[in-house]
């Protein structure tokens, strides 16, 4: 700008505003993009107030709205134990319940008046990450203008605003999730040690002036090195498995002080940077223990320590560097000094104690490994992130980085004094783009490092723009600034104004509004904790105060509830009930070997070993995703993750692929095992038994670019007139199966005895575009046909593979797949079952049936079963589903006020074979409530008699047990 005033010399008003410009040009621009930034992170409220009440999106959101709760009504203090989540053993909140929620209970104080409401700080909870988000501009404008100039902080600001990263998604409204206040705090840090730095390399302090008390040479590097150990401390007080930000900075240090060093410069500035700061870091860390293990996820021995060891580390290598001055010995042996002494003490952990290193090795690369462990892998935010991605994300400014990062090293190695505040940046940066590869979760991390780069390499080329050096600006510098500036801005410009990209949602999610009425469902109908089976008053305070321990002893009418971990938080929250298993991915083997049993007898098996005496898992809470197969984009499917969680169970047990060679469409057909499944068992057949059907898939084997792979047959679905027939196929084709489609098993499956079905959400499935995707998919890859053929979407009507959008509708093509469950969650109560005698033919199958209807949905199905009478006639069986007596039970008696009812009685029926006639006998009679959850325990009977109509077979002779029991 000096040289457009040299210009204009004659003319003092206008050299006057131009100096004005120039000196307050980034003010208007800082307002109008910290303006755009909290207009595009809050312009979707409205979507959350549903029916007058918050709802966040994901799932941890509402457990930090839970420790904001508690904080509000015991502020300062954090929940120490929670007793309401990890059924039945209570948990640690761990890395929840941080400094980002008492900052939230601490403003929601304040708006309230020192008493608010739970509205008012679900409303605070709403719009805190918004605006933690856009306060998130004033280091990152710092930062850039301390790499170059206001130029740079303002391009830095302006990157970090336009950028449609996962930062923009994390901070939306409604994510109140600490991962916005992580990456604004973890920024905060690196601010204050770029300051540490700079302060050091401008005073050189040393080690003496301590000794010495000189206190105005000390002054301003010890200020800002405190300050920097606060605000390491203050990110790890929010986030604890934060301890990467000490390895990098121990990373930073260990290059910082041999660059150095080799330069022929004393490192002991710097060193005394990172002792000060690292070491008031452990301090306060230590200060906020609340375990003494070693724990990457709590407030443990960890940060302190590897704080302490980093702080100890710079303060040796200063030490170091004294000792090779004074011996005089060659500088190039400093660095190879260094990393072998690392490698010793390495070497020595290893072996004396092998489990804390170990530890630290597998944290590492769980962290910056480049690989991901398969039951991380089941957690969306762990997946690692496509490089591909990163373009659309921050458009040219990712190349733009690239280049600077290889420009400050270029430098650390060519100048005479490098920078040490842009290699700390450059470090950070490469740290972070490793962790993001490894965790897509770190993105909203990255963003940070890519704008200060860009905006010190535009800074800088911007700087070095006028060429001719006679004080006039030519028009090809000014066009060479407006291109440097649109190639960072246009391709933002894209991407910025869509916060439901990447990561961000305009609105709460289909998964906790359609979870919601059920579990508002659950918190009406079913006994409070404390009173199961007994009636009375809750035992456990929802908000109470329980001191930390391993293991909670739960009472008498405690109870807990059983869905995989990703509800778990909604459970605690919404329902107010305890679940096993929650998004602290606590309780996840348990609920994934119940929802995997094979049988009723395991799945109790599975319980019953965590339950207590006086406390049982009473119900299981399921809902659509949990029994979808995970099969490619677009599928919403959650069955692949409880394999991953069991020792004994791989994928390939459930379901196996059938892949095109041309890679179009697939599809995954069923094993057995999957309609064993306990999960599979409720919520598609209620629990009731399912008889295999005469439809095959079938597939051919083939082998694509050296591996072997199942792809489709000509006619890939195909049914036959009887069982027989289809087992015959199967057995001479070798490549096909019987069943394996949407919900036909390939053999018998048998019914459940002590799980009924009892209420559910009032939305289906069908509203769901991930579950109409998923079903169209599957239907796809079995060759259905687009159009219905004769006005109909038959099983029957096989075709080549579909092509186009213009599929049957999804209710016919769920009819294919036989989806007959639409219902979005259910829930299922565990109950002692009731007893029914019964009489009739001896040594005869008996079939059993009673026709149910949620009355929240109008649903129906039949709960059916089989049961065989023995030599003399007479049969014993268990049922779940009661038929009368409904209004004598509910929550007040300490029982479920069941939604899904029978309507009629229980029907059986026999065939008997008397003189080549088969003969029909029947009965009925009612179950009550109270035989079912064990209040009455005698048992209902039945006595099937006939006939009522034979019918005479022409050929053959028939026995009773020749009969087949689905006749």
């Amino acid at each position: 700008m000096s040289q457009w005033r040299g210009q204009f010399e004659d003319n003092p008003e206008l050299e006057a505003a131009l100096d004005k410009v120039e000196r307050w040009y980034h003010v208007p621009v800082l307002l109008a993009l910290f303006g755009f930034m909290l207009w595009n992170r809050v312009r979707s409220w409205q979507n959350f107030i549903v029916d007058g009440e918050v709802l966040f999106s994901g799932n941890d959101p509402w457990y930090h709205y839970r420790s904001t709760v508690y904080t509000v009504q015991n502020w300062p203090a954090t929940m120490p134990f929670d007793p309401w989540t990890r059924f039945p053993i209570g948990a640690s909140p761990g890395q929840f319940g941080t400094l980002f929620d008492q900052v939230a209970a601490t403003i929601a104080l304040i708006v309230g008046l020192g008493s608010p409401s739970e509205n008012t700080i679900a409303m605070v909870a709403l719009f805190f990450p918004a605006v933690i988000g856009t306060l998130a501009m004033i280091p990152m404008y710092v930062m850039g203008r301390r790499l170059a100039g206001r130029l740079g902080g303002v391009t830095a600001a302006l990157v970090l605003a336009l950028s449609a990263g996962a930062f923009l998604g994390r901070s939306l409204v409604g994510t109140f999730d600490h991962h916005v206040a992580e990456a604004f705090l973890q920024t905060i840090a690196v601010l204050g040690m770029m300051v540490a730095i700079s302060a050091a390399d401008r005073d050189k302090p040393v080690f003496e002036q301590f000794a010495d008390r000189d206190i105005d040479a000390l002054r301003s590097t010890v200020l800002w090195s405190v300050l920097t150990g606060f605000a390491i401390a203050t990110y790890l007080w929010t986030w604890p498995p934060g301890v990467l930000i000490v390895g990098i900075l121990g990373t930073f240090f260990l290059l910082r002080l041999i660059i150095e060093f080799v330069r022929g410069q004393s490192p002991e500035h710097t060193a005394i940077v990172g002792t000060i700061a690292l070491a008031t870091t452990g301090v306060l860390t230590l200060a906020s223990m609340d375990t003494l293990t070693v724990n990457a996820t709590r407030h443990s021995l960890l940060q302190p320590a590897l704080a302490f060891a980093v702080a100890g580390g710079c303060a040796f290598m200063a030490w170091l560097a004294r000792y090779f001055e004074r011996e005089s010995l060659d500088a190039t042996l400093y660095p190879v000094t260094v990393f072998g002494i690392i490698g010793v003490i390495a070497g020595i952990a290893s072996v004396a104690t092998p489990g804390l290193f170990n530890f630290l090795v597998d944290n590492i690369l769980r962290v910056i490994g480049f690989s991901v462990s398969p039951t991380a892998g089941t957690v969306g935010e762990a997946q690692p992130l496509d490089p591909a991605s990163l373009y659309p994300r921050y458009g040219l400014t990712v190349f733009i980085a690239a280049i600077g990062v290889i420009a400050i090293v270029a430098e650390q190695f060519l100048a005479s004094d490098p920078d040490g505040e842009e290699l700390l940046v450059a470090v950070w940066g490469v740290f972070l783009l490793a962790a993001t590869f490894t965790q897509g979760r770190f993105d909203y991390y990255l963003v940070f490092p890519i704008a200060a780069i860009t905006g010190l390499l535009i800074g800088r080329l911007v700087s070095w723009v006028d060429l001719s050096g006679d004080g006039d600006i030519a028009p090809y510098e000014v066009l060479t600034v407006v291109s440097l500036l649109v190639v960072v801005v246009a391709p933002l410009l894209v991407v910025a104004p869509t916060p439901m990209d990447y990561g961000g949602t305009a609105g709460p999610g289909q998964g906790i509004e359609n979870w919601d009425d059920s579990l508002q469902w659950m918190e009406g109908n079913t006994p409070a904790v404390g009173t199961y089976d007994s009636g009375g008053e809750q035992s456990l305070d929802y908000y109470g105060t329980y001191k930390n321990r391993e293991d909670f002893d739960y009472q008498t009418g405690d109870y807990g509830v059983l869905s995989w971990w990703d509800y778990g938080h909604w459970i605690t929250t919404r329902a107010e009930r305890i679940p096993n298993a929650n998004p602290f991915q606590q309780g996840t083997d348990v609920a994934a070997n119940f929802l995997l049993a094979q049988n009723e007898s395991e799945a109790n098996d599975v319980l019953e070993t965590y339950d207590e005496d006086d406390a049982r898992t009473q119900y299981v809470a399921v809902d659509w995703k949990m029994t979808q197969v995970k099969a490619g984009r677009g599928y919403g499917g959650k069955f692949f993750a409880p394999p991953q969680f069991d020792e004994d169970s791989n994928q390939s047990d459930y379901y196996r692929p059938i892949v095109a060679e041309s890679g179009n469409y697939f599809f995954n057909y069923r094993t057995q095992d999957y309609y064993n499944s306990t999960v599979v068992r409720l919520y598609e057949f209620h629990g009731s038994a399912v008889s295999p059907q005469p439809i095959v898939v079938d597939w051919e084997a083939s082998t694509v670019n050296g591996q072997a792979r199942r792809i489709p047959a000509e006619t890939p679905l195909r049914t036959f007139p009887n069982m027989s027939a289809a087992r015959d196929y199967v057995q001479q084709d070798g490549t096909a199966q019987v069943g394996g489609v949407g919900m036909v098993p390939g053999e018998r499956v048998s019914a459940l005895e002590h799980y009924r079905y009892v209420g559910s959400s009032n939305r289906t499935a069908y509203e769901s575009s991930e579950h109409n995707r998923a079903t169209l998919t599957e239907a796809q890859g079995l060759g259905l046909p687009a159009r219905p053929v004769n006005g109909t979407c038959g099983a029957n009507q096989t075709s080549a593979p579909i092509s186009g959008t213009n599929y049957c509708t999804p209710d016919q093509v769920a009819n294919v797949m036989h989806r007959n469950s639409p219902t979005w969650t259910k829930i299922f109560e565990r109950v002692p079952g009731a007893t029914i005698e019964g009489s009739g033919p001896a040594n005869t199958t008996v079939q059993v049936a009673v026709p149910m209807r949620n009355t929240q949905t109008n649903e129906t199905f039949t709960y059916r079963q089989t049961v065989q009478t023995d030599d003399s006639g007479n049969f014993e069986t268990t049922v779940p589903y009661s038929t009368t007596g409904y209004d004598e039970y509910g929550p007040a008696e300490g029982h479920t006020n069941v939604s899904v009812r029978a309507d009629g009685p229980y029907r059986f029926r026999a065939i008997t074979v008397q003189n080549r006639s088969l003969t029909p006998v029947s009965g009925t009679t009612q179950v009550t409530e109270g035989q079912v959850i064990g209040e009455n325990e005698t048992a209902s009977t039945v006595e099937l008699t006939g006939p009522q109509t034979s019918q005479t077979v022409s050929t053959g002779s028939l026995s009773p047990a020749a009969v087949p029991a689905d006749s």
